[in-house]
């Protein structure tokens, strides 16, 4: 049985204070759910384990969405938030962490309560019941509270909340990252790490297929006959052919970026990046550019020994049938696309690199 905490009716002492967190939301009862995550804030690496499920943070309040909604909107300013919009598997996580600067810069990594609108707002959406982009202010003013330290905040939002993208747009001002991998090296990460991956991009396939008209023909019989891989396929084209509409209608505020040209030269990456955010102080104070160890360790797992040379150089000893069965695949995927130059690279580009097409 669901055990309802209690709700607290004092808005002022938990909003006011940027230590108490937005942890989750709940859809049944409406209540926020707050975490006391100290005065520093959570470390990126807390968002990522609260929201797969490893860590717990205890200390917890509640507060029903309405009345933070009630109290936050009296600032009639729109936030500024930065956000790094992704596909997954595309040095999401390198890049927001080398950007997650102490009094320069909050990367925050994948808040569950964003999930949480994102499913919402597609429920709300899909069932006609009216608009919810409300919630979505809310959460983001609560996410970009201001420090004592007076950093930016740079939200890096999980793949099922690009869902979230135009009401951002429409209630945020700040720059936009939206950050891809080529098709093949997509399919190559869905190999790694077992049958865990594997199930996430299911999972992701089935949350976002709904999203895009064109895809309504991917009906659960359909997707049965299936491979993991072409799911996978599916998954990549859903996503990047969403960023292309998005990049297009967002103009200078938003740029791409494939993750071969981040890999191909990171440090001047990250200072490109950087400067595109507008953030404060100087790019050269990123762990990527001042720490030499950075780039030689796995972002997601850290004791995993990576190289952005071992990241371009991923399937290039692949098993031969294998390797043709992905060209198959890349070359299906591909030929969804309504305009054939939306499979081979996204608008806007940060920078513009023969070796970026998503190929």
């Amino acid at each position: 049985m669901r055990q309802h905490r209690q709700l607290d009716p004092d808005a002022a002492a938990i909003i006011g204070e940027p230590r108490w967190f937005p942890i989750d939301l709940d859809e049944q009862t409406g209540a926020i759910r707050f975490a006391d995550v100290g005065a520093g804030g959570p470390g990126w690496h807390d968002l990522l384990d609260v929201g797969a499920g490893n860590k717990t943070l205890l200390a917890q309040r509640c507060l029903s969405a309405s009345a933070a909604f009630r109290f936050v909107a009296d600032d009639s300013a729109r936030p500024r938030i930065n956000f790094i919009w992704h596909s997954a598997y595309c040095c999401s996580t390198a890049i927001a962490a080398a950007l997650d600067v102490a009094g320069r810069n909050r990367s925050l990594f994948e808040p569950q309560i964003l999930a949480r609108v994102a499913q919402m707002r597609r429920r709300a959406d899909r069932t006609h019941r009216g608009d919810i982009s409300w919630l979505s202010d809310a959460v983001f003013r609560l996410l970009s509270r201001p420090r004592a330290d007076g950093a930016a905040v740079t939200l890096k939002p999980a793949p099922a909340s690009n869902y979230l993208v135009a009401d951002a747009a429409a209630k945020t001002d700040g720059k936009m990252l939206f950050l891809a991998s080529d098709c093949r090296s997509f399919l190559l990460a869905c190999m790694r790490y077992g049958e865990n991956r594997r199930r996430f991009v299911r999972g992701l396939f089935n949350e976002i297929r709904g999203d895009d008209e064109t895809a309504q023909r991917w009906t659960p019989g359909a997707v049965a006959g299936l491979t993991d891989l072409e799911i996978a396929g599916l998954t990549w084209q859903l996503q990047v052919a969403r960023f292309s509409r998005d990049l297009k209608r967002l103009g200078d505020r938003a740029a791409s970026l494939d993750s071969r040209t981040f890999l191909s030269n990171p440090r001047e990456t990250i200072a490109r990046i950087w400067r595109f955010l507008e953030l404060p102080g100087e790019a050269s104070e990123s762990p990527a550019i001042r720490d030499d160890v950075y780039l030689h360790r796995h972002s997601k797992y850290g004791d995993e020994p990576f190289t952005p040379e071992a990241g371009l150089a991923a399937g290039r000893d692949l098993d031969p049938e294998m390797s043709k069965e992905l060209d198959r695949i890349v070359e299906a995927t591909h030929a969804l696309f309504a305009d054939p130059r939306d499979a081979l690279s996204l608008p806007n580009p940060l920078i513009v690199s023969d070796k970026a097409d998503l190929k």
